[in-house]
């Protein structure tokens, strides 16, 4: 892997550390990406079965319905 130096928010590094139980900087910051990545691409599948699946409504006419 190359390395890469970044200044990195420690609080939030404590954070994310403490949520997925990991206990050093790289694994931490490898464990958050990965979820990421992760988390994208199921919201990508699901946006691609949602409009495969869902049938968009009709627009509303809302002048028709002030006049009935």
């Amino acid at each position: 892997m190359r390395s890469v130096r970044i200044d990195l928010d420690q609080k939030l590094l404590a954070a994310a550390a403490a949520i997925m139980g990991t206990d050093a900087t790289e694994a931490t910051i490898n464990e958050a990406l990965r979820r990421i990545v992760v988390h994208e691409r199921q919201l990508h599948h699901l946006e691609r079965i949602a409009s495969a699946v869902l049938c968009p409504l009709p627009a509303l006419d809302t002048a028709a319905a002030v006049e009935a």
